[in-house]
């Protein structure tokens, strides 16, 4: 009898127990959903600069921005892309049940699971949509040596900007058959520099150089005219865009604000793009960024028969400052500024490459950065000595050796010597600029006829790396001051012979 009341007395005991493990294990609090705001998102780096790619939890990683593109290929909105998975994790607890009869001691332990759902909110990185541009069945047209001028938006200025469409394109007949009759084969012609288009653009107002105001839609397309008239004539045609370079303060006040540069500057300024003394800079630390510029190469190739498309040497600046780039910096994992910024513009080219070849392969992508190396480097974080020795960067590139035989510093066989020894990559050619606007002011116009020399010493120094030479600019050339008038004109009769 007495072993049956101590039995039922264990029992009782037992459910006593189990009830209060219940209550203690329900007590558990769940994990709460991870948020965040809206107004602190940033993207975050890999230590080689490329965005981590994996699901990460929110704890570890804020939440990039997601790009959507329309149809029309129009960057358009910007969004999270934020999942919550819920789970049921199952808690094991173990309780121990002493019970004691007159016989015996016994020790009992009791192992309970409970299913306790568990809400998890993980950040998803998702490689920006690229914008799909029609491929282009064009053949270019390019030779072998260019000779090549710059026409920009300074010429704009006098021959497009509040013109009619017969003024402009007779003014275009005009410039082209100037440069045909000098020997030039190559015309390097303003399609964006300042976040702003020559074109018909979806990503890019209209430029104000066209109407007088920015985003104002004109009555004719002047790249239309622009690439047709190159091509009547044999000469190739290659679209020029600064690529980090956009609008002034004041300007992107006036543009609608469908367009990416406009949301940015709302809601991205100091991020993705930067205000640097009134005038705003695309930020190429950022994927997206990168997406924009290369969407913009491709809707030019998409859209008109150009053989080429062409960056300068507006990379980063010496006016930037450390702050420009703080926030992607300190979460790239890289330890020197420098470096972080090279591997940033190295990107951004590599991807316009890629980008080009992708609508068409057959179309070249040039650079054409400063001509003094170790400035390229310290100042502006071009790493020029990768574009000229590896394949995947450019098919040309064109140093703007600016200076006289004359000069202290910068002398240009000095300058050229050092350019010829970085230029190992045959894929690449090297085409040398020459300063037109410097040939009859300033150091080099004591040097008579000094624009010939420098091609005939490029030519006879440098037989294996000669791919041609540029002139900046056109009017330079052609539409000299009175006082620099007789000067110049030496120096077109001088070009004759070198340019034949």
């Amino acid at each position: 009898m007495k072993k049956k009341i101590s039995l039922i007395l264990t029992f009782f005991l037992i459910i006593s127990l189990l009830t209060a493990c219940r209550k203690e294990i329900e007590s558990i609090p769940y994990e709460e959903e991870s948020t965040i705001s809206s107004g602190e998102i940033i993207d975050f780096f890999n230590p080689d600069g490329t965005l981590y790619s994996d699901t990460t939890l929110i704890s570890e990683l804020e939440l990039p921005v997601e790009t959507e593109y329309t149809s029309e290929n129009t960057l358009v909105s910007e969004s999270i892309s934020q999942t919550s998975e819920t789970t049921t994790k199952p808690v094991t607890q173990e309780t121990t049940i002493v019970t004691t009869t007159e016989e015996t001691t016994t020790t009992t332990t009791v192992a309970t699971t409970t299913a306790v759902p568990i809400t998890t909110t993980v950040a998803t990185t998702t490689t920006i949509p690229k914008a799909t541009y029609n491929p282009s069945n064009y053949t270019p047209l390019n030779y072998s040596n260019q000779i090549g001028i710059w026409i920009s938006f300074l010429e704009f200025q006098n021959v497009l900007k509040g013109k009619s469409e017969s003024q402009f394109r007779k003014s275009v007949c005009e410039m082209y058959d100037n440069c045909v009759s000098m020997g030039i084969n190559t015309v390097y012609v303003h399609a964006r520099s300042h976040g702003d288009a020559f074109y018909v653009s979806d990503l890019y107002p209209w430029s104000k150089n066209i109407t007088g105001e920015i985003g104002a839609k004109p009555s004719f397309d002047p790249y239309e005219i622009l690439v047709e008239e190159a091509h009547k004539r044999g000469l190739s045609f290659h679209a020029w865009i600064n690529p980090m370079r956009t609008v002034t303060e004041d300007d992107m006040k006036k543009i609608s604000d469908s367009y990416q540069i406009k949301k940015w500057a709302k809601n991205k300024n100091g991020t993705y793009i930067v205000n640097v003394n009134g005038t705003y800079w695309l930020n190429p630390a950022y994927k997206e960024v990168r997406q924009l510029i290369v969407n913009g190469a491709q809707e030019i190739i998409s859209k008109y028969n150009v053989d080429g498309i062409h960056i300068d040497d507006y990379f980063y600046q010496s006016s930037f400052t450390n702050s420009f780039d703080k926030s992607a910096f300190s979460s790239s994992g890289y330890s020197d500024l420098k470096s972080f910024r090279v591997n940033n513009i190295n990107l951004m080219v590599k991807e316009i490459y890629s980008g080009v070849k992708n609508i068409n392969p057959s179309v070249l992508f040039g650079i054409s950065p400063a001509g003094n190396i170790d400035n390229l480097y310290a100042y502006h974080c071009a790493d020029v000595k990768t574009w000229c020795s590896k394949n995947g960067y450019c098919d040309y590139i064109i140093p703007q050796i600016y200076w006289g035989f004359t000069h202290k510093s910068a002398a240009y066989d000095k300058m050229l010597g050092q350019w010829c020894s970085i230029h190992t990559n045959k894929n690449v050619k090297l085409v040398v600029g020459l300063a037109a606007y410097r040939a009859a002011d300033g150091e080099m116009e004591n040097e008579p006829q000094v624009l010939s020399k420098q091609i005939s010493y490029f030519k006879n120094q440098y037989p294996s790396h000669y791919g041609g030479v540029a002139f900046f600019r056109y009017e330079n050339l052609f539409k000299p001051s009175s006082a620099q008038k007789s000067k110049i004109q030496s120096e077109l009769e001088a070009l004759e012979s070198q340019l034949e």
